[in-house]
């Protein structure tokens, strides 16, 4: 009895992750996760790496968010807002990245001029993150639009 009970258990279980490993997001341990049995995503020293599978590509990226929204993207074939995201990722990256270098050069100018000029590249830079972070939601939107189509039950 047993043993039959756990053959049935093994076939259903192995039947139910066969159809179902498309639309699946498991998180296998800490820090990393497995998505649509396509995609690896795990976190690294400096933020997150996207892998396939079956592929030996894989792309980096600052935020989980932008990572999971890349590979939503990906399994739908949706490969202009993938890349846009890829695209998205690395312009936060190097905003942020020259935001920071901007406020250490404004702590080290002597004169009102070097200051008020950092200060304007700041403020720039500001300008320009906010109307990335502004895409950036657009497109985490319509991935979330995507997954809740795809999942709806009619």
């Amino acid at each position: 009895m047993l043993n039959t009970q756990k053959k049935i258990e093994t076939f259903v279980t192995k039947e139910f992750n066969q159809e179902l490993k498309n639309y699946t997001i498991f998180k296998e341990d800490h820090n990393t996760y497995l998505l649509f049995d396509k995609f690896k995503v795990y976190k690294n020293k400096n933020g997150f790496t996207v892998s396939y599978c079956r592929i030996s590509e894989s792309y980096f990226f600052c935020d989980i968010r932008n990572a999971i929204t890349f590979c939503i993207f990906e399994n739908f074939n949706n490969y202009v807002d993938a890349n846009r995201m890829k695209d998205l990722d690395r312009i936060l990256s190097d905003i942020d990245f020259s935001n920071n270098l901007q406020n250490k050069l404004i702590k080290k100018s002597k004169t009102k001029e070097q200051k008020l000029l950092h200060h304007i590249k700041l403020n720039e830079g500001l300008h320009r993150k906010k109307f990335a972070v502004e895409e950036l939601e657009k497109l985490i939107n319509i991935s979330r639009t995507l997954l809740d189509k795809k999942f709806r039950v009619v």
